[in-house]
């Protein structure tokens, strides 16, 4: 098909006569591929997991203070014997009379055991059976009496300077509430550069970016999932620290693995999510998003 020899004056000028037109048809162009460009990258955004939250760092916690017994192997109770009475009352004192200690229960060694029975042990068969099979025979006498205490915002310190050298205590800790509670559902931890202590991943090694990939392709594919998060080594162990405020954890960054934490649109069954990523290489492990009881 011709238009002859005065095609482009001819389309010049209708070109001229219709610029309105034009001007809109051209415009709906870039808008349709900026929609098109655009929606690939929200898309590909989508795919990725999120960063951690910027915050709120919980300023509210728990406390745990055990008691010496009889045979004590830690050293503020070794060859000294059980916590007196007088020594308890002393403890008891300084819990009762700290504003920022909110409530406190005590808990005595049958009361561990019932405890330590119906939550600890099950739990711990569950994980690993041939190591827990050697918990089955721990008697009361084994367990520490302690004190639970829940801790409001405040100075912490206080709690620390009075407790510290009080004959009678064998350890006692000061928690943060979990940074995750209440942000994700589960915990969905990689096995890390130093993870003999995670059975997945005995002789395996930090997990690799195909395996990570792998894992969170089968935790985009879980039904009801809202978010998902990804935490590296140096967000995990800030964590770790902030939770752990006096006590406890770990200062070095190859022993926390790496993380995703998923958020549900309603509440997930842990035992089915932790079936359906079951096998996964680099999986340590699929858990409810842990916290402090106090």
């Amino acid at each position: 098909m011709s238009f002859g020899d005065d095609r482009e004056p001819r389309l010049g000028g209708w070109l001229r006569a219709h610029r309105g037109l034009v001007g809109v048809v051209a415009l709906s162009v870039l808008l349709l591929a900026g929609v098109s460009v655009g929606g690939w990258v929200l898309y590909q955004r989508f795919r990725q997991p999120l960063p951690p939250p910027e915050g709120p760092w919980p300023q509210t916690g728990y406390l745990t203070v055990f008691l010496c017994r009889e045979d004590d192997p830690f050293e503020p109770c070794r060859d000294r014997g059980g916590i007196t009475a007088e020594e308890k009352r002393a403890v008891e004192a300084v819990l009762r009379t700290s504003s920022v200690i909110k409530k406190v229960r005590f808990e005595t060694q049958e009361e561990a055991l019932a405890n330590f029975r119906a939550t600890i042990l099950p739990k711990a068969m569950k994980e690993d059976p041939s190591r827990a099979a050697l918990l089955k025979d721990v008697e009361a006498a084994d367990l520490p009496a302690s004190y639970h205490g829940t801790l409001g915002a405040g100075d912490w310190n206080t709690v620390v300077q009075r407790l510290e050298g009080l004959p009678g205590i064998s350890k006692f800790y000061l928690t943060h509430e979990n940074f995750w509670l209440g942000k994700a559902d589960l915990w969905i931890p990689l096995c890390p550069q130093i993870g003999g202590y995670l059975e997945p991943c005995t002789g395996h090694g930090e997990a690799t970016a195909a395996e990570k990939q792998a894992i969170l392709d089968r935790i985009r594919s879980l039904p009801g999932v809202d978010v998902v998060y990804f935490e590296d080594s140096a967000h995990g162990l800030k964590v770790l620290r902030h939770s752990w405020w006096h006590g406890g954890g770990t200062d070095n960054p190859a022993q926390v693995p790496e993380s995703f934490y998923v958020k549900f649109m309603k509440p997930p069954v842990t035992r089915d999510i932790a079936k359906s990523l079951a096998g996964l290489p680099g999986l340590a492990g699929v858990w409810e998003v842990p916290g402090s009881s106090g």
